[in-house]
């Protein structure tokens, strides 16, 4: 019994503090509008990531996400990543999963994961939503801060 106990109130002791453990972490990040293209660019502080969100024409429609990791990595490791995940660190049960294809430059040793719209409908839109209604979204590893998305989006 005492086992059983331990358990749960370990379970539910962590459910109430993950959600909050990345909460102060945001990255500082801002979003370059490219009319051109159709894309909003970010990077981590650190510049170790960037971030590609693609759009259609109107700009209501995400497209894709190209995650560009700049740490020297493995064919291995590149090909071997298949989701990202998004979330919204208040909400870690609410998590979004993302399909991904990879692609592996030899040159760098780095690695870029594509995902599609057409693999990733309706979560594609749940990451679009997460980006222009909350503070920050945990998403591919990294606490990015959602200030100026919307606004970004509204100049393409």
């Amino acid at each position: 019994m005492f086992k059983r106990s331990t358990s749960l109130v370990a379970l539910t002791f962590s459910i109430f503090s993950i959600s909050n453990a990345f909460a102060d972490t945001t990255q500082h990040n801002t979003y370059q509008a490219v009319p051109s293209k159709n894309e909003l660019i970010t990077q981590t502080d650190f510049g170790n990531q960037t971030y590609v969100f693609h759009f259609s024409s109107d700009s209501h429609q995400l497209t894709r996400i190209d995650f560009l990791d700049h740490m020297p990595t493995s064919q291995s490791v590149c090909n071997s990543w298949k989701y990202v995940s998004a979330l919204d660190n208040y909400n870690v049960a609410k998590q979004t999963l993302l399909h991904v294809s990879t692609s592996f430059d030899p040159t760098n040793n780095t690695c870029t994961a594509y995902a599609y719209a057409s693999n990733n409908g309706a979560e594609m839109s749940q990451v679009f939503d997460l980006f222009q209604t909350k503070n920050y979204v945990d998403i591919a590893g990294f606490n990015l801060s959602a200030d100026g998305f919307s606004a970004a989006v509204d100049a393409l």
